[in-house]
């Protein structure tokens, strides 16, 4: 059985800027359908998967991902005709009537007859025969169930909006998921973050994580009524409710002005962001975050109650919050966490085509624990050659091969325990928005202004901004008080860093004394352990500071090429990449 697996709504971003007059920068993501991907299963395993955003360039891109279906197929190495399903991870079409009012708009954007047309219009035939509709929190909960190698859990999926539902909670056993509890878009507490992220004046359905980082430079006094009085759980019922005034959620593509409004009324005029920490902002954040990490904390524990069970899988854009998830993993009885790595809609495309796969090639087959991300396109030491090769004809770079040797790991060990800052490429490309020691920028932990060189000379972006460390499984309980569940395998989970270590670490520790950690091992990532492992017998820690390799407003990077253009047009010291070790002209002379 093969089943081709897609998220995204093709038109959705047309759509809006087509008929917005003048749309605000700010709002231009607040449409659904982003962040498209195609993923492929073969006999029930995952060969593949990758976000179009990687191949276009286009960050959190919903057009329809092309790209990424052209290369799941290469890498399978089958065509088209032998796609025996198509699953998209959205299923509109049964909701129809309750669109009655908007019929244009659905036909033009949420009808699975978009999703069709795309293929049609990329040369696929036979479509509509093999295609179907997977409802949204269902792909969702499908994308961190069945990867984890659980045999029954309790299922959270939360995000802005599903269909209709912004909210469910699942019980799944024995290869099936049963809906227990739903909450609609009214009430939707990843739009709730959403939109305070814009009014804290950052990008809706973006920079939500911005948020999160600026929380940990607040005092949640000032704000906590106000947040405690807009959002209550509701033990009875086991719901979130979101109490936003009469008409607040309306023109989301204004930005949703009524809400904008709202909140300036009780808290302070929406600023204009600089990248600067100001102490109300970072207060607003910090209650928001606090708010959302208690009724998240209060939903889990209530279901958990109900249904017995003490394992956890969740999925959804609110899950990539992780100091939300911090919380979750220490409530008591959970024995287990899995959070899908690609959390927000790019996971449904594997969710949808993991349940289409579970229900048309029954009985079901429980995947093995520790789903391994490493999904999208990797290259040869001749592809990167060929690269280097033409790049060299401007004559900025000089490179030497030196292979998968000891010498290899030490070098950039070495380079580390120096102080210097590296690019690290390698294998296969991450899926989700982490970066996983395949597509990484690392450093000293301990370097000299090491955060502030990355976010100002490497990443460009804002000074408040942290970073999270990689770390060698051995060295993980030495530096951090975790549970090492695995979410923290994906830098998914915050932990809180050992006092008399933060100084050895000091460029990972953000202002809340956490970081968001990254647990290597060998059978994971052995190229990045090993590295761990040589920097460890350098600086006498295996722990690494570990962002994206990529620049503000630039997807992760995942061929060569980008990743040679960007170290050049960076203050990156060194690239490593499958085996050369790569330098500026300037500095090898």
């Amino acid at each position: 059985m093969i089943v081709l697996g897609l998220s995204g709504l093709p038109y959705a971003q047309d759509h809006l800027l087509k008929n917005t007059t003048d749309p605000h920068p700010l709002d231009e993501r607040n449409v659904q359908g982003l962040d498209s991907a195609a993923c492929l299963i073969v006999d029930g395993r995952v060969v593949a998967a990758a976000a179009e955003e990687r191949f276009n360039g286009d960050k959190g891109t919903g057009r329809f991902p092309a790209n990424a279906v052209n290369y799941v197929l290469r890498e399978a190495g089958i065509d088209r005709a032998e796609v025996d399903a198509i699953a998209h991870g959205f299923d509109y079409d049964r909701r129809r009537r309750l669109f009655a009012g908007s019929q244009d708009y659905f036909d033009a954007v949420l009808s699975g007859a978009t999703m069709v047309e795309s293929l049609q219009n990329t040369g696929w035939s036979d479509v509509q025969e093999r295609f179907h509709a997977v409802d949204h929190h269902l792909a969702h909960a499908a994308s961190a169930f069945y990867p984890s190698g659980f045999a029954s859990a309790l299922c959270v999926v939360s995000d802005g909006m599903g269909e209709t539902e912004s909210l469910s909670v699942f019980r799944a056993r024995d290869g099936h998921l049963e809906r227990l509890h739903s909450q609609p878009v009214s009430q939707s507490l990843g739009l709730l973050y959403s939109i305070c992220t814009r009014f804290l004046g950052f990008a809706s359905n973006s920079d939500e994580y911005k948020v999160m980082g600026l929380a940990a430079y607040g005092n949640p006094e000032p704000y906590r009524e106000l947040f405690e009085d807009l959002v209550t759980f509701d033990a009875d019922t086991g719901s979130i409710l979101v109490g936003w005034p009469t008409g607040s959620l309306r023109d989301p593509e204004l930005g949703y002005p009524n809400a904008m409004r709202y909140l300036e009324s009780v808290a302070f005029p929406s600023p204009v962001q600089n990248g600067e920490v100001v102490q109300e902002q970072a207060d607003f954040a910090a209650a928001l975050q606090a708010r959302l990490t208690v009724v998240l904390t209060s939903l889990t524990s209530h279901w958990l109650r109900r249904t017995g069970e003490t394992s956890l899988c969740l999925a959804g854009g609110t899950f990539l919050n992780c100091r939300a998830n911090q919380a979750i993993c220490d409530l008591p009885g959970v024995e287990r966490v899995f959070v899908q790595p690609a959390s927000g809609d790019d996971g449904t495309a594997l969710g949808a085509a993991l349940h289409l796969t579970q229900q048309l090639a029954a009985p079901y087959v429980r995947q093995p624990e520790g789903f391994q991300p490493y999904t999208g396109p990797s290259y040869t030491t001749d592809e990167v050659r060929r690269a280097l090769e033409e790049r060299a004809e401007h004559g900025d770079i000089a490179w030497e091969y030196v292979g998968f040797t000891d010498d290899y790991f030490t070098a950039a060990a070495r380079d580390l325990a120096e102080d210097r800052i590296i690019s690290w490429f390698h294998g296969r490309m991450e899926f989700g928005p982490r970066a996983l020691g395949n597509r990484s920028i690392l450093g000293l932990p301990k370097g000299d202004r090491i955060k502030e060189r990355i976010n100002s000379l490497v990443k460009f972006r804002e000074p408040f901004r942290p970073f999270a460390p990689a770390v060698l499984d051995e060295d993980r309980d030495s530096l951090f008080e975790t549970r090492a569940l695995a979410p923290t395998r994906y830098m998914l989970c915050t932990a809180r860093v050992r006092e008399e270590r933060r100084a050895a670490v000091a460029g990972i520790v953000h202002a809340d004394g956490t970081a968001r950690i990254q647990d290597v091992r060998e059978d994971y990532n052995p190229k990045f352990w090993a590295l761990l492992k040589a920097v460890k017998r350098e600086t006498g820690t295996g722990c690494v500071v570990n962002t994206s390799f990529n620049v503000k407003g630039q997807p992760l990077i995942m061929d060569p090429r980008t990743a040679i253009d960007t170290f050049l047009r960076t203050s990156l010291d060194r690239l490593y990449i499958e085996g050369y070790v790569v330098q500026k002209a300037t500095d090898a002379a």
